[in-house]
């Protein structure tokens, strides 16, 4: 699980001398004997850190993020037990930052069924009502993001087909302006980031590193842009998308590259899946538009982390990486007897919600 290697130094100052502790990591074959146990276990490579935090300071959204990351790189490698500093900093972007988009997605987004009304055929009075009020859950969020993306994948521009459905079975003159297909509320900050977090407990810390991570590095702050709480199903943050598109989108296989205002390039780690999507290689363009000024469109900060996210992870090979642990956790039933399976059992336990403690 490799990855990319990093590109040479371009930095300067105090983000030049950042990146070169990153190159010495990328370089290292293996870790001191002085590592921690903890580390060793983990089977996270000295290269697999370096690219990781490399890669985090070359495609950091902000200016001010990527000096974070390199403050935060430089003070673990001034200490005296800077490999398991390092690691320890590449763990905690890992979990707070790469599996907070690629793993924390729900496993199975509900999928639009038809209502008993089309949301096209609302009321003025209930229109009005959902657009006033922030979308409380899932369901009045789905229906308020169909009726901003006008019922269509914002990717493919194929038709909701619950709301065909619907429209067909009162009219039966309705022919759907697209090909229609099954849709989904997807979520760019994960549903699930906000569940259960009351009270306290592991949950409600991992909550809050990964906001903290977010601020720091794309200048995003949860109470500040209302994605608290329920506030996670507001319309910033939420796109309508064919279930196809909505995997790929959240296992980070693709991504929007800001070319314009709400104008995005559609990105993929691969060509093929751009082309089982149908989208058009020579102009992988999407411009998103909302039926009414009252809803809004998804927040081009949040997109941007979540293409950072998706380089990110692909680029230092921090994916593969993740990708393999998620297999193991679902195929393992009792730790190999020769402790071979610890380091799946310790990923398990830190994504749970166990913290590590960022100098």
């Amino acid at each position: 699980m490799p990855g990319e290697p990093l590109p040479p130094n371009k930095y300067s100052g105090l983000e030049e001398d950042a990146y070169n502790t990153c190159l010495y990591l990328e370089r290292l074959l293996d870790w001191s004997e002085e590592i921690s146990d903890e580390v060793r276990t983990s089977k996270r490579t000295p290269q697999l850190c370096g690219r990781l935090l490399g890669y985090m300071m070359l495609e950091a959204p902000t200016p001010e993020g990527r000096l974070n990351v390199a403050k935060e790189i430089q003070t673990c490698a001034s200490a005296s037990d800077t490999q398991d500093r390092l690691a320890g900093i590449t763990q905690f972007y890992d979990h707070h930052f790469i599996r907070f988009f690629k793993a924390a997605k729900d496993a199975t987004p509900a999928v639009s069924t038809p209502p008993s009304r089309p949301s096209i055929d609302m009321t003025a009075e209930e229109k009005n009502q959902l657009l006033e009020e922030a979308p409380q859950d899932h369901r009045a969020a789905k229906l308020l993001c169909l009726v901003r993306d006008n019922y269509r994948c914002v990717v493919t521009g194929r038709y909701d087909a619950a709301t065909a459905i619907s429209r067909y079975l009162e009219d039966k003159t309705f022919i759907a302006p697209a090909p229609i297909v099954p849709t989904e509320l997807a979520h760019i900050i994960a549903e699930s980031t906000n569940a259960n977090i009351q009270g306290g407990g592991t949950k409600r810390s991992y909550a809050a590193s990964a906001w903290a991570v977010l601020d720091r590095f794309g200048k995003v702050n949860v109470v500040d842009n209302e994605l608290n709480g329920q506030g996670i199903h507001r319309l910033p943050n939420v796109l309508t998308m064919s279930v196809d598109v909505h995997i790929y989108f959240d296992t980070l296989q693709i991504w929007f590259e800001e070319i314009g205002t709400d104008r995005y390039r559609l990105c993929a780690h691969w060509d093929s899946v751009l082309t089982a999507l149908g989208v058009d290689l020579n102009n992988p363009v999407i411009q998103l538009t909302t039926t009414n000024a009252s809803l809004p469109l998804p927040d081009s900060r949040l997109l941007r982390l979540h293409a950072t996210c998706a380089k990110v992870a692909h680029l230092s090979g921090a994916g593969e990486y993740i990708d393999a642990t998620l297999r193991d956790m679902e195929e393992l039933k009792v730790l190999a007897s020769d402790g071979g399976s610890a380091h799946v059992l310790l990923d398990a336990l830190l994504h749970s919600g166990g913290q590590v403690t960022v100098h």
